[in-house]
């Protein structure tokens, strides 16, 4: 019995077990995508075939008057004889009552393979009770130009396409007109099922035949490695054992035969055995040392690491997202966030010259004194002020570092900030924008420099993107530099991207430019992005005339935007809520729902439980109004001329409603 099992242990049988489940999940993972693929390409088809027919069959059909029962009869032998030529079940006409739920076939024809049943049970003139289904219904509203539908039963599986019937004969003029009021829809119907079944036939053909081929191969591959590699690798494998079990003995080396790779391993292996126990001494010493080196580093790393603010924080008016990469050597790039009470926020990146545990410790001391003025509500010119004085006092080692301070006030939307000597960073908004103007001396070297602060104030999605120059100074192994061209051309890319996923952006740039290279110094980034709206309020009131008075004050509370603005917004929003009062509701009693939301835009949103009414349709045709005789339709049609944009939806039983005016973005400004 063991020596069965052991059989089953070679290399023979362990690539037939270790392959044959590879290769068989394999091809099953091939074949299921390939179905997949191929029922999505045939669905696909069909579905563009049925809306051709559909189309096709309406063009047809409109010749044809369907209230005299001789057209009627021809128009059903011309439907069976399009059904054949565009391989379609079934083609009708049915007349759609919503109301009573119910359609009468109008008339109908039959393809090649139509159900005996359909044929012996439906003809012209038949009504159908209570099936009215919502495709139908979207097609005779006018909501679509054709729609689709699947559906499967006990008798077929087929694709229907529906268009409305434009085509009409008019009884009265004797004339075919097109009509864009119908309660006529063309349905065209395809059997899905027969397309798949003659696939599947030849599909399981393909996957037996596939299934047959991969064993044979897996088998003739394990031959191969048994003849080839098995017998060969088992004498050196015995002989390796014999050498590790015994190696204080005398180690008998391994015969060298013929000139193939595992000769060449049989002459490498004698020679290892030779020069092994030279070295076996000298290693084991090595690799304390270098565990003992490694051991500190990563302590170090950790500690620095530790020191630092989470790599994300979120609110309603700001992002802030951290990443720091450390090279091998400890070094002494920072960052750090702080937020005051009055949720203004303090921003830092810096980077302290040199590495190694002297470049740790002045990072440890410089990032206490960033948290320390931090949490004093010192502005960035204050802040790098009292920094450098109390770095320059104690610095027996000449360290200097450079820094990067900016603090953000979300109620003005105002970014001020200084820099002590670090690299420009960058306003990526619709444009991009390097913040250079702000000039000053690299911190710890002199005590009393005074730091330039200057303000720019950002839109909701501008991003603020501060780095370390072991961002734009990354080399590749040829010792180049990715540069600020290449830094800009990255962050370029995302001007305008709502998703704004600069730091993977970024960090594939240096990947992609490294190429595998020994990262030479710490990579730290610091992206903070202002949020959307700045004012926001929501109310709900009655649904009463004089009620409007509440909606007024609301308006009247939004900060900074202009009079002529307020009047606008005061007169859309007084339309909209007298309209939901007189025709939602009906001069009923109900809840309307009024949300504001300001940012670049004023967004004014109304939702209430009444009746469904759509304002934003039958709009006024000002060219035609005649203002003597006309009653009603220009308060409507002057609150959308003012509105940028407006939609209506009616969604979960209420109507929602919302108006959009732009607001000029505030002008950017850097002092």
């Amino acid at each position: 019995m063991k020596r069965i099992i052991k059989k089953f242990k070679t290399i023979f049988f362990s690539t037939i077990a270790i392959l044959l489940p590879i290769v068989f999940v394999t091809n099953l993972i091939i074949l299921v995508v390939a179905y997949k693929n191929i029922y999505d390409s045939n669905y696909e088809r069909c579905q563009e075939e049925v809306i051709v027919a559909a189309n096709v069959i309406e063009d047809y059909v409109g010749i044809y008057d369907l209230e005299d029962a001789e057209d009627v009869a021809q128009c059903n032998e011309s439907l069976c004889a399009l059904c054949r030529e565009f391989k379609i079940t079934y083609a009708y006409v049915v007349r759609i009552d919503i109301e009573k739920k119910e359609e009468t076939y109008v008339t109908l024809g039959y393809g090649e393979n139509a159900a005996e049943s359909f044929i012996k049970n439906r003809h012209s003139g038949d009504t159908v009770k209570g099936y009215v289904n919502q495709q139908q219904i979207d097609t005779v509203t006018g909501k679509a130009e054709h729609a689709l539908t699947h559906e499967s039963n006990k008798i077929d599986d087929t694709i229907i396409c529906y268009v409305p019937l434009k085509h009409i004969y008019n009884s009265d003029t004797k004339t075919f007109e097109e009509s864009a009021n119908t309660d006529c829809v063309v349905a065209a119907e395809m059997s899905f099922s027969e397309v798949m079944e003659n696939f599947s036939r030849r599909f399981n053909t393909i996957a037996v035949l596939t299934v047959i081929l991969s064993f044979v191969m897996v088998l003739a591959f394990a031959t191969v490695m048994h003849l080839m590699i098995s017998r060969p690798a088992r004498k050196i494998s015995k002989s390796m054992s014999d050498y590790t079990a015994h190696r204080d003995r005398k180690f008998e080396k391994l015969p060298v035969k013929y000139n193939t790779e595992f000769s060449e391993m049989s002459r490498s292996f004698n020679a290892m055995t030779d020069e092994i126990e030279h070295y076996i001494s000298d290693i084991d010493k090595l690799n304390k040392e270098k565990h003992m080196q490694e051991a500190e580093l990563n302590i170090a790393t950790n500690i620095q690491l530790g020191l630092l603010r989470p790599s994300t924080y979120r609110n309603e008016n700001y992002n802030v997202d951290a990443y720091i990469l450390p090279a091998r050597v400890v070094g002494g790039d920072l960052y750090d966030y702080h937020i005051l009470p009055d949720g203004r926020i303090n921003l830092v990146v810096a980077d302290v010259s040199g590495k190694g545990v002297s470049a740790a410790l002045f990072m440890s001391r410089a990032l206490t004194l960033i948290h320390m003025y931090a949490r004093l509500g010192y502005s960035a010119k204050q802040m790098l002020f009292a920094f450098n004085n109390t770095l320059a006092e104690q610095n027996p080692q000449g360290l200097f570092i450079t820094a990067f301070a900016a603090q953000y006030n979300p109620a003005t939307r105002e970014l001020t900030y200084s820099n002590a000597g670090h690299n420009n960073p960058y306003i990526i908004s619709d444009t991009l924008i390097e913040l250079g103007d702000a000039r000053g001396m690299a911190a710890g070297i002199f005590a009393g420099e005074e730091y330039e602060e200057k303000t720019i104030t950002l839109k909701p999605g501008d991003v603020l993107f501060m780095y370390t120059d072991g961002v734009n100074e990354a080399q590749n192994a040829a010792g180049e530099l990715w540069g600020d061209a290449a830094l800009a051309a990255v962050l370029r890319a995302h001007c305008g991207d709502k998703k704004q996923g600069i730091m993977d952006g970024v960090r594939h740039g240096i990947e992609t430019f490294a190429q595998g290279a020994e990262q030479s110094d710490d990579i730290t980034i610091l992206c903070f992005k202002t949020q959307g709206a700045f004012y926001h309020k929501k109310i709900e009131v009655d649904s009463k005339l004089e009620n409007i008075r509440l909606i007024e004050a609301e308006l009247e509370r939004i900060p900074g935007i202009s009079d002529a603005l307020r009047l606008e917004l005061n007169l859309m929003a007084e339309e909209i809520y007298v309209n939901i009062c007189k025709y939602a509701y009906n001069d009923k009693s109900g809840k309307i729902e009024f949300m504001l939301n300001v940012a670049d835009t004023v967004e004014t949103t109304f939702r209430d439980s009444g009746m469904p009414y759509d304002p934003t349709k039958n709009l006024l045709d000002i060219e035609e109004y005649d203002h003597e005789h006309t009653v009603g339709g220009l308060g409507k049609f002057i609150t959308f001329q003012m509105a940028d944009d407006y939609s209506y939806k009616y969604r979960k039983g209420q109507n929602v409603l919302k108006l959009v005016k732009n607001i000029p973005p505030a002008p950017s400004s850097a002092e």
